[in-house]
């Protein structure tokens, strides 16, 4: 009989111990799976919950809000952190409805539900980049590149003829990221006409036709810069360019060939194009500080704004945290990095 008491205290021993050192677990929704943006995202994000003893289960709502409502509702009853890249930002409202009843910690990143939904739950934050900040640095590389490189104006009108992929008509990061390229434009007296600003939904086969539409249309000859608001439609932008001879690289480099093309994101293939000299410039967010703060927030108990400045190294203001950017260009070695 004592044995048996033994045995049994020794499995007590042995599932609080198995217990203490249980990883966490938390829920990662992504609008789309296939995105460039979000592989990245999700490697960073595996590699650093990994080291937290946290275990992700990840849900691909494959650009469905319906899909991604239904997977949200299967595992907000758990309690257990959200981690939420929103299809649309309009879906945050009804989640954090459905959450508050039970508590959930919910990180949305990269797409930004509006303040006044945000504000309505005390235990819900914004992890991502500022949409005007990354067209500010996305502008910086521009101007650079206006004053380091002759021979823009390409048909030489005087004026800097400039196509614009946009993202998703609805989107912040469109809106924000166009605006402030055309305010910075204006404000360094810069000569330039829009020839388009389609809205190429992020998709670099949609970028590729447009361009494709625009070169058609005006002729290859009066497109001086091709400006994108995310690296994928850069990259189709590029694709198209290299079907028309155009940015074929540095050992076919021709000036009067070469369409300087700019994107936001730092994906693989852009940043391979640039290397290569057929894409310009980018600038991107740290994955590995975007996805670190996504996870250290979901995994701690404040809800205080100065406590979690001290504990993430990044500034929380009204539950909101702004990841820095790297600028990388083909023509320059930029080192520094901003917020």
């Amino acid at each position: 009989m004592r044995r048996i008491f033994q045995l049994i205290l020794s499995f007590f021993f042995l599932f609080q111990i198995q217990s203490a050192i249980a990883s966490d677990d938390i829920y990662s929704f992504y609008y789309n799976g296939d995105s460039e943006f979000i592989l990245r995202f999700n490697a960073s994000l595996k590699a650093y919950a990994r080291n937290r003893n946290a275990k992700i289960e990840f849900f691909d709502a494959k650009n469905s809000s319906s899909m991604q409502l239904n997977q949200i509702y299967s595992s907000i009853s758990s309690k257990d952190p959200l981690i939420i890249n929103l299809v649309d930002p309009k879906m945050a409202s009804e989640i954090i409805y459905h959450a508050k009843s039970y508590g959930n910690r919910i990180v949305f990143f990269n797409r930004r539900p509006s303040d006044e939904v945000q504000k309505k739950y005390d235990r819900a934050w914004y992890v991502g980049t500022n949409s005007s900040a990354a067209g500010r640095y996305q502008f910086e590389i521009i101007h650079d590149y206006l004053n380091e490189i002759k021979g823009v104006d390409r048909n030489k009108d005087g004026v800097l003829n400039i196509v614009i992929l946009q993202g998703e008509i609805d989107h912040t990061d469109t809106k924000g990221r166009t605006e402030q390229i055309k305010k910075m434009l204006d404000e360094s007296k810069i000569k330039y006409s829009i020839i388009s600003e389609n809205y190429d939904n992020w998709d670099s086969k949609a970028a590729f036709e447009d361009v494709k539409a625009q070169a058609d249309k005006v002729g290859l000859k009066n497109i001086d810069m091709i400006i994108a608001n995310n690296d994928s439609m850069a990259v189709g932008a590029v694709d198209y360019l290299n079907t028309a001879g155009y940015n074929l690289g540095r050992e076919h480099k021709d000036k009067s060939k070469y369409i300087p093309v700019f994107g936001v994101d730092g994906i693989p293939k852009a940043t391979e194009y640039i290397s290569q000299d057929k894409m310009t410039g980018t600038v991107f967010a740290d994955f590995t500080a975007l996805a670190k703060v996504c996870v250290d927030i979901s995994l701690d108990d404040s809800t205080d704004d100065a406590e979690l400045t001290r504990k993430l190294w990044y500034k929380v203001t009204d539950r909101k945290v702004s990841i820095p950017f790297v600028k990388y260009a083909s023509f320059k070695k930029y080192a520094e990095r901003s917020r």
